[in-house]
């Protein structure tokens, strides 16, 4: 067992990898801070050695040494105050060439180590079949709970009342000769419920895919969704066309999901929702002032919402320090269909 994992690791490229990198980073790191410390250091030793034994008595070897300092450059001794004085420049701009350069070459020794250590494209397209994996599961336990959801609300809802509007009208047929203003009047008990059974079937396919959302759009179908909200919610952005409709579905629920949680479990009074498309990607905020404290891991909403946005590969970042605000922001890799437009403006609504 062991000599077989023995060799694995030998056959394993990530082995020689990280073994070159244990060679070549110090190296590299060394090559690229040999100058700047050198530079640092020799700028501190000159400004000492200059002023150091003049202001301190009893430091003639300072002194000494301040004198011909500066020789390895070519300058001439320092013996006065005067030749100090113009020397000085020098070591200050020793100190400044060696400190400038500092950030930009940790960030060069960073994109060094990262080039060496990072993932290679057999690593990443592993990574990436294993996340397509996760994801196609994620995507067909949402679509079937979304399914029951729906059989259920058509069981308990729509399929409820019309059974109750056949027995009333077997009931108008047994007394429309006998009794007609009984009959009359389950008829326009009928009529009430009947109305009923559509306006909850209006909402029923709201909540399968909005008409509002197909007709004008993500960002006009978000306006709908702020107006009937009881928080004052503002949205802003603009969206210089339309994307493919399952994503303009998949952010629209995520959105009134967002809207939802932060009006029952946020004690949110104001919610600020913004919606762009920039550089292949739609991306919404929604920020609330609420008490905070949300947790993807430990809410079935929110976890729903990362389900549904993986299938699309997208994801959702959450900011809930406790105390608030919340910002939570959906990005969904896209792109827009330039033709219909929705002109940039901000909406806001509320209760009093």
């Amino acid at each position: 067992m062991q000599r077989a994992r023995f060799r694995w690791i030998l056959r394993d490229p990530a082995t020689w990898r990280d073994l070159a990198a244990a060679v070549l980073v110090p190296v590299v790191s060394a090559v690229l801070l040999i100058p700047t410390v050198v530079l640092t250091f020799w700028g501190i030793a000159g400004l000492a050695a200059l002023w150091a034994g003049r202001f301190i008595s009893g430091w003639p070897a300072a002194q000494q040494a301040s004198t011909h300092y500066f020789e390895v450059i070519g300058l001439p001794p320092v013996t006065s105050t005067g030749p100090a004085l113009a020397v000085t420049p020098v070591a200050l701009a020793a100190l400044v060439l060696g400190l400038a350069p500092t950030t930009w070459l940790a960030r060069q020794q960073a994109r060094f180590a990262r080039l060496v250590l990072g993932p290679t494209e057999a690593i990443r397209l592993a990574q990436r079949v294993r996340r397509l994996d996760q994801t196609r599961s994620d995507v067909t336990v949402a679509q079937a709970a979304e399914l029951r959801r729906i059989e259920r609300d058509l069981h308990d809802g729509i399929q409820s009342r019309l059974v109750a509007m056949g027995m009333k009208l077997g009931a108008v047929e047994a007394l429309i000769d006998s009794d007609p203003a009984a009959a009359k009047k389950l008829a326009a008990d009928l009529r009430t419920a009947s109305a009923e059974a559509l306006t909850e079937l209006r909402v029923l396919v709201r909540g399968i895919h909005p008409p509002v959302l197909s007709e004008r759009g993500l960002l006009d179908a978000v306006r709908a969704v702020a107006l009937d909200s009881p928080l004052k919610v503002e949205v802003t952005g603009s969206l210089a066309g339309r994307v493919e409709q399952p994503v303009e579905a998949c952010a629209y629920f995520a959105v009134c999901e967002l809207l939802g949680n932060a009006a029952k479990h946020g004690s949110a009074r104001r919610v600020t929702i913004s919606l762009e498309h920039d550089d292949g990607l739609l991306r919404a905020a929604v920020t609330d002032d609420g008490k905070g404290g949300a947790d993807a891991a430990r809410g079935s909403g929110l976890r729903g919402i990362e389900r549904r946005l993986g299938g699309f590969d997208g994801r959702l970042t959450l900011a809930s320090p406790l105390g608030g605000p919340t910002v939570a922001i959906v990005e969904v890799p896209c792109q827009l269909d330039p033709e219909p437009s929705s002109p940039k403006t901000s909406t806001s609504s509320g209760t009093a």
